[in-house]
């Protein structure tokens, strides 16, 4: 379980972000309070990013395994994306 964890952590940040900020919007439609907390989260989200893509690609450094070091590339990757993906999502909040 461990191991799809760290596969899908990247994709699962960038979930939580997706729901949680059109989850703001939908609940306090165009409030400031809307912009605090989606670019709260966005920060938040970005962190966990940040430190899943370290922690994966630290993985891939040290691991012989072929298996294991395909699964910290996969991971780094995922990261990586979710980290744009967030990024991309929770500009407009971190702007206005």
């Amino acid at each position: 379980m461990r191991a799809w964890a760290f596969l899908l952590g990247g994709l699962l940040v960038w979930t939580v972000h997706f729901f949680g900020s059109y989850g703001f919007a939908s609940l306090f439609l165009d409030s400031p309070a809307t912009r605090w907390l989606a670019g709260g989260l966005t920060v938040l989200c970005l962190a966990a990013d940040a430190l899943l893509f370290r922690r994966a690609l630290a993985a891939y450094r040290v691991e012989r395994d072929d298996a294991r070091r395909w699964r910290a590339m996969i991971a780094t990757w995922a990261a990586s994306i979710s980290f744009v993906a967030v990024l991309w999502q929770g500009l407009p909040a971190l702007l206005a």
